[in-house]
């Protein structure tokens, strides 16, 4: 059985954490490349839970789930206001 799912998952979780380190790298602050790596993040999350509904063989569907869980622990822990930014960032939208 292909490994799609997982190697799908990590690319997003991967593709979420440059999103985020780059938001941390610049000058200031941009809630389109938080809210842009939020939604990598989870689409990561998402092709992970698939690929353990799908019983993939491996351990790499299990990396991706608890990178997710890592990573947003850390970035609650350094910058514990993206979230409400991105969640007040919305709310103007709509």
């Amino acid at each position: 059985m292909k490994k799609l799912f997982s190697k799908w998952s990590i690319f997003f979780i991967v593709l979420g954490l440059i999103s985020l380190g780059a938001n941390w790298l610049i000058d200031g602050y941009s809630e389109l490349l938080v809210l842009i790596g939020a939604i990598f993040l989870f689409i990561g999350v998402i092709f992970s839970y698939i690929a353990i509904s799908k019983k993939e063989k491996g351990n790499m569907k299990f990396i991706s789930l608890t990178s997710f869980f890592i990573i947003l622990f850390i970035v609650s822990l350094f910058e514990p206001f993206h979230i409400i930014r991105i969640m007040t960032w919305l709310k103007n939208i709509y």
